[in-house]
């Protein structure tokens, strides 16, 4: 096959507005090939509408059939050769037979109008170009930015961040820190990249806050014993730390124990704020004394650093300029690539076909992120949920994501993309469904009618969980501190929490399971149901904290806040338990109950709920004596409900389920199916002895009217919600699972009044 020779014509014109753009002057192509060149093109000019585009490709390409390249000329044409570079890297690939697929690939849109690139795809691989060139001009004379792609060198270009960090600041409102360090109602160290040095933050310090994973990497840390060293100018450098001599010699050899190192990570960090001219970077291990241990009874840390700014992340990581987030490697000593020339950063396939220079860009820039170290640690997830801006270190690229939209460091987004943020004006990997999780609603998005606590656990608090729970921590016992950031965020939408849960909405909450992952959908072959089977020792039965997180892809997080209006829900009695100033226990009110609608379902024994005065006074104390003797008291919860018994049976819900049918006696009849319940398959040979457990009751919800069947409300059988438990001692309780059914079918069980303590 000859090549061919291209000098270039114009690409055909239509209604919209159409630059004018020229093709590469001499471009040597096989006749396979030729067809695409202006596709390859299309991306930079922003030229057509989606109309025009369907047009455009129906006149043009719609007729280039098969839609593949089925073998390469590298040594005489220019578009193979770089095929040929790219895709001989991966197994099974060869130039004469491999079938290399070709479509249309929409990377960008900017004022309504698509970039639109060849995709190329072979062996698993694939392979997006775009070109190295400057804006073009439209047909009417207006300047159009053009969709480049950008070359990606050894080193990262620090204007870049700067240019980011600008249009980011002065375009978008949404990306703005809510705090400033006039929040800071606690002691707040930075690190003074200029004098090198640690120091009391400044008044309205603007700095950079630094993401990563420590790893097992020895490292030198904030302790009483060296903080002094470290307040010395030029003792903390991006080279590393200066030698401990004279009146600091006394900390030598402590530090030569940790290595004597301040991890790659830090150093660059430090590095990266100089060269874009940030003075202060705060990172946990040199800013926040790292002296005490946790204590194992209580899970609680006795240093005052960490007692007040552990809960405050939000305001930390909220206050922030930038995130930096290293999330190339596994440990601290990965640094951030491309901070320093020395580094090699991944490969970027750069081609040339006649006069124009064509980059690799990738399809996700954030695809690397989501398999990365750092988004499985647990730690790491409220760092990206509380910041604003993020500049992401990768292996191949950097890229700045913000609560607006991203840009990459590969092809300019940043100008082309507007700063809006409605659906469609950026690439499809902004606002991937992995990113839904890892962000903070706004109230003001909301009308004021509209039951915000439903929008806010459904939306945003359950994915939080869902995500959270699925990655892994060091220290088991830091499950709670690890998310303290996001509940202090959380404050001001819902309230308080304890333990975990919203007070506010505590019996609503304590609902919370494990379910079918999203995703996952119904099959006859189901695995073997697994659920929480291992305690996490110190926290409490009844909050997601006290389990450990180790479940099979098929099983996840599941809490679903059903009611739409605080009046659908009514609640038991519950208190928490919590030390006093004089280190005593008292008991506080978490819910208390609607009297007169229990008593309207005619099902539990009469004035079961009532908490007046005078029970408060004479019997809550006799169950919070019993607290007292538990291991740690503030993990147990007071309820005052019923009790009943329940039977479970081995037979399946349905075909699609591998939960348990419960019973309401075990002869197991279809009229006494209460429902389906999660239980351990562990458990298999207790179920077919007769396993039985206690249920007891948290609260009823109603959903009222079905829009399709406006005569019909489900208020005069309303659904019950209860708890799944197991009497460890006479009157404490562990909690299991849970399970719900309407009032009609709850009559068939056999209630008992109880205050069960709950640990």
């Amino acid at each position: 096959m000859s090549p061919i020779k291209h000098d270039v014509t114009h690409q055909p014109r239509f209604t919209c507005i159409m630059p004018q753009i020229k093709l590469p002057d001499s471009a040597v192509l096989c006749e396979r090939c030729t067809p695409y060149l202006p596709l390859l093109l299309d991306v930079s000019p922003a030229a057509k509408d989606r109309k025009a585009q369907q047009e455009w490709w129906s006149a043009t390409y719609e007729k280039i059939k098969p839609w593949f390249i089925q073998g390469l000329f590298p040594e005489r044409c220019e578009l193979c050769k770089i095929l040929n570079n790219k895709f001989s890297k991966y197994p099974g690939f060869d130039a004469a037979n491999t079938k290399i697929s070709v479509s249309s690939h929409r990377p960008s849109t900017y004022k309504g109008l698509d970039h639109h690139t060849c995709l190329f795809k072979a062996c698993g691989g694939d392979l997006m170009l775009a070109p190295v060139m400057p804006a073009v001009t439209a047909d009417d004379g207006e300047h159009v930015n053009a969709f480049t792609g950008r070359p990606v060198f050894q080193s990262f270009n620090p204007l870049l961040a700067k240019i980011w960090l600008a249009k980011c600041h002065t375009q978008h409102t949404a990306c703005k820190p809510e705090y400033t360090a006039k929040d800071f109602q606690f002691p707040f160290r930075v690190i003074d990249v200029q004098e090198g040095r640690l120091v009391d933050a400044p008044p309205d310090v603007r700095y950079i806050a630094l993401s990563y994973v420590w790893g097992g990497v020895k490292q030198v840390m904030l302790k009483k014993s060296n903080r002094r060293f470290l307040e010395q100018p030029g003792y903390i450098t991006s080279e590393g730390l200066a030698e401990a001599t004279g009146e600091y010699a006394y900390v030598k050899e402590e530090m030569e124990a940790e290595g004597r190192i301040i991890p790659r990570t830090i150093r660059e960090a430090i590095r990266l704020c100089q060269l874009i001219n940030e003075r202060y970077l705060w990172t946990d291990s040199l800013c926040i004394l790292q002296d005490d241990e946790i204590q194992m009874d209580t899970g609680a840390w006795t240093n005052p650093d960490k007692l007040a700014q552990i809960p405050k992340m939000d305001i930390i990581y909220g206050a922030s300029t930038l995130t930096v987030i290293a999330a190339s490697g596994a440990d601290s000593n990965a640094g951030l690539p491309g901070v320093l020339p020395t580094d090699t950063r991944k490969e970027q396939m750069i081609g040339k076909i006649g006069d124009q220079f064509f980059v690799s860009i990738q399809y996700d820039p954030m695809k690397t992120f989501w398999e990365s170290t750092w988004v499985s640690r647990a730690w790491t997830f409220q760092e990206f949920l509380l910041s604003k801006r993020h500049m992401i270190f990768l292996p191949e690229q950097v890229v700045f994501h913000c609560r607006t939209l991203a840009w990459c460091e590969d092809h300019s987004l940043e100008y082309i993309d507007e700063a809006i943020t409605y659906s469609g004006c950026t690439p499809a990997w902004t606002s991937s469904w992995q990113l839904r999780p890892l962000k903070i609603p706004e109230r003001s998005n909301w009308a004021e009618d509209v039951y915000y606590p439903e929008i806010f656990i459904n939306q945003f608090f359950s994915s939080w969980l869902q995500n959270f729970l699925q990655r892994r921590l060091t220290v088991s016992s830091d499950i709670l501190f690890a998310f303290e950031g996001a509940l202090s965020a959380s404050n001001r939408l819902v309230g308080a929490f304890h333990h975990g849960l919203p007070v506010n909405y505590f019996c609503e909450c304590l609902n919370w399971g494990v379910g079918e992952a999203l995703g996952q959908s119904y099959s006859s072959t189901k695995s073997p149901y697994q659920g929480l089977t291992k305690r996490r020792p110190g926290f409490p039965s009844w909050s997601w904290t006290g389990w450990m997180w180790d479940l099979p892809p098929s099983e996840s997080f599941n809490l679903s806040y059903i009611v739409n209006s605080p009046e659908k829900w009514n609640r038991v009695a519950v208190w928490g338990v919590k030390p006093t100033a004089n280190g005593q226990m008292a008991p506080f009110k978490i819910a208390e109950p609607d009297v007169a609608k229990w008593e309207r379902l005619d099902v539990f024994p009469p004035r079961t709920f009532k908490v007046g005065d005078e029970w408060v006074n004479s019997e809550l104390p006799k169950f919070l004596d019993m607290v007292k003797r538990m291991t740690v008291p503030s993990n147990c919860l007071i309820v005052k409900t019923v009790i009943a018994t329940i039977h479970i049976s081995s037979e399946p819900l349905n075909q699609y389920s591998n939960f348990n049918r419960a019973y309401s006696s075990g002869d197991f009849t279809a009229k006494r199916c209460l429902g389906g319940i999660g239980i351990s398959s562990d458990w298999k040979e207790m179920i077919e002895a007769g396993l039985q457990l206690q249920i007891i009751v948290v609260g009823n919800f109603w959903r009222g009217p079905d829009p399709r069947w406006p005569d019909r409300t489900d208020e005069h059988d309303p659904t019950v919600k209860c708890l799944v438990v197991r009497e460890v001692e006479k009157g404490v309780f562990e909690r299991l699972n849970t399970i719900w059914a309407e009032v009609s079918i709850m009559k068939s069980l056999e209630w008992s009044p109880v205050v069960a303590i709950l640990q």
